[in-house]
């Protein structure tokens, strides 16, 4: 989490409003997930298929909370993703199948 908190603050400054929004938003996932973040984090530097079900994970979850190709929907899934790519977990921007 520091990590992450870090890297992205020294880019973009964020308010204590918005890292609010973004942890809950970490937050949520990781319990939607049942793995806290370390763990997560550590489960997709390790297996690449652990990664790809976790992304595909985090889209259903944005479209079950914004609506499937919603603005909201990809800026929650942006953050998971900026949390993954700060702490080592290369992912990509492209659409994981819901399967």
């Amino acid at each position: 989490m520091a990590r992450w908190v870090s890297r992205v603050d020294a880019m973009f400054h964020l308010s204590e409003r918005e890292w609010a929004e973004r942890l809950d938003v970490l937050a949520r996932f990781c319990a939607e997930v049942s793995i806290d973040p370390d763990r997560m984090i550590a489960q997709a530097r390790s297996d690449r298929d652990v990664k790809n079900e976790l992304m595909r994970r985090l889209r259903r979850f944005a479209a079950d909370l914004h609506g499937s190709g919603s603005r909201p929907a990809h800026d929650a899934e942006n953050v998971v993703r900026s949390f993954f790519i700060h702490n080592g977990a290369r992912v990509f921007v492209r659409p994981y199948e819901y399967a």
